[in-house]
């Protein structure tokens, strides 16, 4: 019987959820061709290809090199709400570039009476976007059932 892994969809509304669909898109590869913000909408939309660590590696199988088979797949997710984009240490083709995600975060803005929060991306080799937001609300969907990979991204501490 083949195991059946079920695939993510779920909604951030508040800090919390941020802080666990951070982890959840740890170390996503996101092409910049796939991030669109559209002004009238007030959202910002992209897709990730991620690399799954909330699955098990597969038990009997190893890759080629030897090491065991993780899982990417790609993911939708829609930011609402959003005012406003601001980017920094941006390539100039960002539409051919690859960004490795490292972290979304929430930063409370409450301080300044024109902004309410920000949702934070932090990419490796330090480029990143803010994103002014007016609410939490934040949908992930998992598009496809993913694919095997031995390629375990890697953090020193």
């Amino acid at each position: 019987m083949q195991n059946r892994e079920k695939k993510l969809k779920l909604l951030g509304r508040n800090i919390d959820d941020v802080e666990v669909l951070s982890a959840l898109l740890q170390d996503s590869i996101i092409p910049g061709a796939d991030m669109v913000f559209d002004h009238k909408l007030e959202e910002f939309v992209f897709v990730a290809n991620r690399f799954c660590w909330e699955l098990s590696p597969s038990a009997d199988v190893t890759g080629s090199d030897g090491k065991p088979l993780h899982k990417r797949r790609l993911c939708g997710v829609r930011i609402s709400h959003v005012n406003s984009i601001q980017h920094y240490k941006w390539p100039q083709k960002r539409h051919l570039a690859l960004f490795n995600l490292l972290a979304l975060r929430h930063m409370d803005m409450a301080e300044q009476a024109d902004k309410r929060a920000v949702l934070k991306f932090e990419f490796s080799g330090g480029s990143g976007l803010r994103l002014e937001i007016d609410e939490i609300d934040i949908a992930l969907e998992d598009l496809d059932s993913g694919y095997p990979t031995s390629l375990q991204p890697g953090h020193d501490l």
